[in-house]
């Protein structure tokens, strides 16, 4: 016997050990699986029952969206086109200069708006009754001239564009909130098979060159899960050519979080965020928000690569954190930590945190002007919006001329042609469209409010949620919590094998076994 033999023989049925100890885990997990299929199949049944009572709810919104449509692009009595006044010009210099020209932009009703473009207002109107003066004007104006009046609204900036929700022009788009569960997940609680590793929502040009074109996440950095190899996958198809692309770089750039409400940081400043590259270029650009009002969620998976047969995890990972919020599909019934009814309109999507810090300090925002520290909360999701789309009795057209105008289509106006300052009005920009039939839009109306009343006065609904999450903490605390145990052991016995295995290869190759064994 030598000292070299010896060492190595201490570990003479290590492998059969661990192989072993990794089978009892596989039957103990396989026992908890089959044990908790009852609370499962309840839980679902629950959910399912749940989220078909609210699709009922939200199809008679969609109901009534659909009829308001039915005005404008069946009947032809509404429209949801207007002159948005994009320019002011003066045809003279000096004191007595004038009269202006008015730039009009046929404009299409929406919950953003672009920036006003403020090289095109140079004047200011002398005498003006309607507009008052252009003084006000400024990046945030959306001014709708109704044939007479200047109606003037300035929005809040929201990235790159201008954010109409809540404004006076709700009169004309009007917003309806959706109905919705939202669904709290935590890694112990998924899958087995889950490949989850973050989300977040994205922005990204189409650029030329992919290894340079960056995928901007508008959210804290922090210690992103986001590595090289993940596979990161868009909410909405048709921004890449394949479903999917492969991460190729990882780093962080600078960006105002605080002009994204969904981000749930108010403070001004530059925060770090993830800033990324993939293997492909997009075929879109993709904005926050998209011209539509919704955002593109980037949802990022496991490296195929490092997938195995087992269901091993590593000691180090945290069975809660991130928790991610997301709102329920049919799919997911069942599922999760918990479920909490939505009527915010706040939009959806999928937010990631971590719930233990709630409540303290944000590492990632400086103190504000009283020093205060801005805390953690958690992260804003919801159910999110639908749009009716009131529109205007009276229908943009052409000038000169009278055809009907279309969105994008400018016009120029001289101030005497529209009554403003001095002389009388002769433009006509409008034409009024015929009266609707409303007998439809109203039995909608009506059925909607119906259900939205005999919703809000089901006392059933919120026992069957709270019923729901009993049961899944039963499931979390019992099942899920026990299997995530085995996971780490598995991955603790594998990491011992293949620790034992190094070690046996360095001591018999090892050069040195004679002054070993001296």
């Amino acid at each position: 016997m030598s000292n070299t033999s010896d060492m190595v023989d201490v570990f003479i049925g290590i492998n059969g050990e661990t192989t072993a100890l990794v089978s009892e885990c596989k039957a103990k997990i396989s026992v908890l699986d089959q044990a908790k299929g009852p609370y499962v199949k309840a839980a679902k049944n629950l959910d399912r029952n749940l989220h078909q009572q609210l699709t009922t709810v939200n199809d008679t919104l969609y109901a009534t969206r659909d009829a308001y449509d039915d005005r404008i692009d069946n009947q032809g009595c509404r429209t949801d086109l207007f002159w948005r006044l994009t320019g002011i010009t003066s045809s003279q210099n000096g004191q007595n200069r004038g009269p202006d020209i008015y730039t009009f932009t046929c404009t299409k009703l929406a919950t953003v708006y672009e920036k006003s473009n403020l090289s095109g207002i140079n004047s200011v109107t002398q005498g003006a009754t309607g507009s008052g003066s252009t003084s006000g004007f400024s990046t945030n104006t959306v001014t709708y001239y109704d044939g007479s009046t200047f109606n003037k609204y300035e929005l809040p900036e929201e990235g790159d564009s201008l954010n109409g929700v809540g404004s006076g022009l709700d009169s004309f788009y009007e917003p309806d909130n959706l109905h919705g569960l939202k669904l709290y997940n935590e890694p112990y609680a998924r899958d087995m098979i889950d490949t989850f590793r973050a989300s977040g929502i994205g922005i990204v040009s189409t650029g030329t060159d992919a290894a340079t074109n960056r995928v901007t996440i508008l959210s804290p950095a922090n210690e992103t899960p986001i590595k090289v190899g993940q596979l990161m996958t868009p909410s909405k198809s048709g921004f890449f050519a394949t479903q999917y692309v492969t991460v190729t770089g990882v780093g962080t750039t600078s960006v105002d979080l605080s002009t994204y409400p969904f981000s749930g940081i108010t403070t001004s400043q530059l925060i770090n965020v993830p800033y990324i590259t993939v293997d492909a270029l997009p075929v879109g650009i993709i904005s926050a928000p998209q011209p539509d009002g919704t955002y593109v969620t980037m949802t990022f998976t496991q490296d195929p690569s490092t997938i195995g047969d087992d269901f091993a995890i590593g000691r180090e990972r945290n069975p809660y954190v991130d928790q991610t919020i997301e709102l329920m599909d049919p799919s997911q019934v069942g599922t999760g930590v918990k479920i909490v009814y939505d009527n915010s309109g706040i939009s959806s999507g999928t937010r990631a945190w971590n719930r233990f810090m709630e409540g303290q300090s944000d590492p990632n925002v400086d103190l504000d002007d009283d020093g205060n520290d801005t805390l953690i909360v958690e992260p804003p999701l919801g159910a999110d919006k639908i749009f009716y789309r009131i529109g205007f009795t009276n229908k943009p057209i052409l000038y000169p001329g009278s055809d009907d105008a279309e969105e994008g289509d400018t016009i120029q106006v001289s101030e005497t042609l529209l009554g403003i300052g001095i002389g009388a009005g002769f433009a006509t920009l409008y034409e009024a469209l015929p009266t609707c039939d409303d007998t439809a839009l109203n039995e909608a109306i009506s059925a909607r409010n119906t259900a939205e009343s005999d919703l809000a006065s089901d006392s059933d609904f919120p026992k069957k949620i709270s019923l729901s999450n009993a049961i899944k903490e039963k499931i979390n605390e019992e099942f899920n919590l026990r299997t995530w145990a085995y996971r780490t052991q598995i991955g603790q016995a594998q990491d011992r094998k293949a620790g034992i295995d190094t070690f046996r290869n360095l001591i018999n190759t090892s050069n040195f076994s004679d002054l070993m064994n001296s």
